[in-house]
């Protein structure tokens, strides 16, 4: 019942317009105190576990990856991506959205953050979409929903903080695990997003750009191969054994801001305390977040609750079938209301012990639980990407909202098959692991 009364205070307090972080702290504090524990000395102890859980050497990758994407963005590597994509694909149908859905996959190997890709290849896509009769709003939901991929395929901020989350070295949770889980379901819903822009464009009659011949093909190929180094150094570092997923993420942001001041010449010393500032702020605000939800937590914790709502979990259920079920409808809905991050905290502590109960596993629970929170950011009214879509277009919410439908079916459909089909997130990590 605490734990109950807690996530609907949390929601109440977010509907009054309090921010996630904030909401879940006062959430957390009143609690605390309600179950008396607010001693001198234990709030006095409070801030320092709060920063022991932001302080963690995997969490020290998110800034950097935060980093490279915002010099991606200054240094116009998008651009050269969406070029060679359209180059390629631009003759067929829906060729210009397959296009867009490419150059968010390959952004989204490069940066982990769904805004960051969807307003990098937005900017550049939609512009083009509308000159060949796209609809605004299609153009808009199919950026909003492939940047979504960001959190998906590796690399993956939510999947850092997933594995910052597994405290018990029992579970044995690696971030390249985790990042190669979520390899084949990222590619796989961009097939099925492909697929469907493609029959979708071909029935509203949307219009196709001129087959470009080889020579110029290999002209953009020759253009955006630099960018295309980027997850080679990333993804290719890492699973290479040559760096971290930190070391990754800052040789990374390093070749990135050397494109931009080097190779594309758009990126000036006078720009870089900009970029530092942005990636400072939007880091502060994760790892606020963060610190908050692990108060959030603790108090969790200390109530037993969750420990007991597994046990009465485990003694209705004796498959972990809809208990799965159950999951991915939850996070589909607390994503409506809440920011990914704080559903991913508050979430993590209850699921993978229930997880354990069942022997299922962790890597894909935790790819499950990254697909299902990436629903989030194209659903009203949080919906991150529906709002950085807009804002660049002007085109309203709700009309993108619409349009972005079937991109939500397709990725709930992905995560019910990566919930029951194994080999989806498991085939790759087992590979490394031989």
């Amino acid at each position: 019942m605490i734990m109950f009364v807690m996530f609907i205070a949390v929601l109440a307090v977010l509907f009054i317009g309090v921010s996630t972080a904030c909401s879940m702290a006062l959430v957390s504090v009143g609690a605390y105190f309600s179950l008396g524990e607010a001693t001198m000395s234990n709030m006095m102890s409070l801030p320092q576990g709060m920063f022991n859980q932001v302080s963690g050497i995997t969490l020290m990758s998110i800034p950097f990856f935060l980093l490279m994407g915002n010099f991606m963005n200054a240094g116009g590597i998008s651009q050269d991506l969406f070029g060679f994509a359209r180059a390629c694909l631009g003759h067929r149908w829906g060729g210009l959205a397959n296009a867009a859905i490419v150059s968010c996959m390959v952004m989204s190997a490069m940066s982990g953050s769904a805004a960051a890709v969807a307003a990098g290849i937005g900017m550049i896509a939609i512009s083009e979409m509308r000159k060949t009769g796209y609809e605004q709003s299609f153009s808009c939901a199919t950026i909003a929903a492939s940047g979504g991929l960001g959190p998906i395929i590796p690399p993956s901020i939510t999947m850092i903080l997933f594995a910052s989350m597994i405290s018990d070295p029992k579970v044995g949770v690696s971030v390249n695990d985790l990042f190669m889980g979520g390899a084949i379901p990222g590619v796989l819903i961009g097939i099925m997003f492909i697929t469907y822009a493609s029959f979708a464009c071909k029935k509203r009659n949307f219009g196709k750009v001129s087959p470009v011949p080889m020579k110029e093909r290999l002209r953009y190929f020759g253009k955006a191969i630099w960018a295309l180094f980027t997850p080679v150094i990333v993804l290719g570092g890492m699973f290479g054994g040559l760096f971290t997923a930190t070391e990754a993420a800052a040789v990374a942001a390093l070749y990135a801001a050397l494109l931009g001041i080097f190779k594309y010449r758009k990126i000036k010393l006078k720009d870089f305390p900009h970029i530092f500032w942005i990636t400072a702020k939007s880091s502060a605000q994760i790892m606020f977040v963060i610190a908050t939800a692990s108060f959030f937590q603790y108090v969790l914790l200390r109530t037993r609750i969750p420990q007991q709502a597994v046990n009465a979990i485990v003694s209705v259920f004796g498959s972990i079938v809809p208990v799965l079920l159950i999951i991915i409808l939850m996070l589909v809905i607390m994503g409506c209301f809440m920011e990914g991050t704080a559903i991913l905290m508050i979430t993590v502590p209850i699921f993978v012990p229930l997880a354990q109960a069942y022997n299922y596993s962790i890597i894909q629970l935790a790819v499950v639980m990254c697909i299902s929170l990436s629903v989030g950011v194209i659903t009203p009214p949080v919906g991150l990407n529906l709002y950085v879509l807009s804002s660049i277009t002007g085109e309203k919410v709700m009309r993108i909202a619409k349009e972005a439908v079937p991109f939500v079916l397709i990725m709930i459909t992905v995560a019910l098959l990566a919930a029951f089909i194994s080999p989806l997130s498991l085939f790759l990590p087992g590979l490394g692991s031989v």
